[in-house]
């Protein structure tokens, strides 16, 4: 929210850029779109979320515009190598490890109650690699593992050491994958479970 400009400049005018891009240089675009639009079914609950959804509709119009062709991939928190561990911008796995290596506790939001699914980077670029090579033209795809998980549950997993936080503005309580067939067309379906991707790190020098 304090942001906003920022999150404008990049999102609005980032994607308006590429888009002028893609239509001069008849370029097909690959979208990285978020599920944060499903977000108990509000798109409106930040300007983040309420602005990749308005990007996703102008891609859309270019295609009835300009014929621009494109693929829309939602991606659901991504994790994993390389991920953001502090700072505003951190994701929540990436804030998790990083109070465990630091023999912090692990900070969450409001009770934790909230759900999320997680999706490893590596499932993630597979399934970028397959849309490109498989590309069913102009259609969206939800890089999903289809399995939800309390913030909590998923605190929980990496230590009991556990500190609440008062609640977000903003901040949705569901994560939703609307049904769609796309991601069987491709062959793609997530392999790597968050559950393991822990106990991995936990039998490692990390932790």
């Amino acid at each position: 929210f304090e942001d906003i400009k920022t999150v404008a400049d990049s999102n609005m005018q980032g994607t308006f850029n590429v888009l002028e891009f893609c239509r001069e240089n008849k370029c097909n675009l690959i979208y990285s779109a978020s599920s944060s639009k499903f977000g108990d079914g509000n798109e409106n609950l930040s300007p983040y979320a309420w602005m990749k959804s308005k990007m996703v509709e102008l891609i859309k119009n270019y295609h009835q515009w300009y014929n621009l062709e494109y693929e829309i991939c939602y991606f659901f928190n991504v994790y994993g190598p390389g991920q953001i561990s502090s700072g505003e911008y951190a994701t929540v796995i990436g804030i998790f490890e990083n109070a465990v290596e630091n023999n912090e506790p692990i900070p969450i939001i409001g009770d934790g109650d909230q759900e999320r699914d997680f999706t490893h980077v590596d499932d993630i670029t597979l399934g970028l690699y397959k849309i490109y090579k498989k590309s069913l033209r102009n259609k969206e795809y939800f890089l999903g593992t289809g399995e939800n998980h309390t913030i909590l549950k998923v605190a929980l997993m990496f230590s009991n050491n556990i500190k609440h936080l008062p609640k977000k503005v903003g901040e949705r309580k569901s994560s939703i994958i609307p049904s769609n067939k796309n991601n069987q067309k491709i062959g793609w379906k997530s392999q790597i479970k968050l559950k393991e991707y822990i106990k991995q790190l936990k039998v490692s020098e990390t932790f």
